[in-house]
């Protein structure tokens, strides 16, 4: 995990908070990252702003689409996709096991987009 973060770290020069799972469920940094490897392959990413500092559901979730849209595009393998979370009995929130399976989806996702990388670069 720590290869993981330097890899991100050093490609967008950012520094990310030490919960990593949490600094890519949005899918921002998922986004910046697909268009440093290829510049414009994610055409619309929707970030977080001062007067609303965290996306919607919604929001989060397209960034998400557009990034896996992106290693499509760029010729990653496709893995099976992670099943939709399922809603609690409260009828709105998610499942804890949901959000977990989904965040592990995407650092898989994340492992082979920067493996390909790394492979076409040298």
């Amino acid at each position: 995990m720590e290869q993981l973060r330097d890899s991100i770290e050093s490609r967008l020069k950012v520094d990310l908070p030490e919960d990593l799972g949490s600094s890519l469920m949005d899918g921002v940094v998922l986004c910046h990252l697909a268009n440093h490897i290829r510049p414009r392959s994610v055409a619309s990413i929707h970030v977080p702003s001062p007067a609303v500092p965290k996306l919607s559901m919604a929001k989060c979730r397209r960034n998400v689409e557009s990034f896996l849209d992106a290693c499509r595009k760029i010729g990653v393998p496709e893995v099976s996709q992670a099943p939709d979370p399922e809603p609690c009995s409260d009828g709105g929130a998610v499942s804890k096991l949901g959000v977990v399976f989904s965040l592990v989806h995407i650092l898989c996702l994340v492992l082979l987009f920067v493996a390909y990388t790394w492979s076409e670069l040298t």
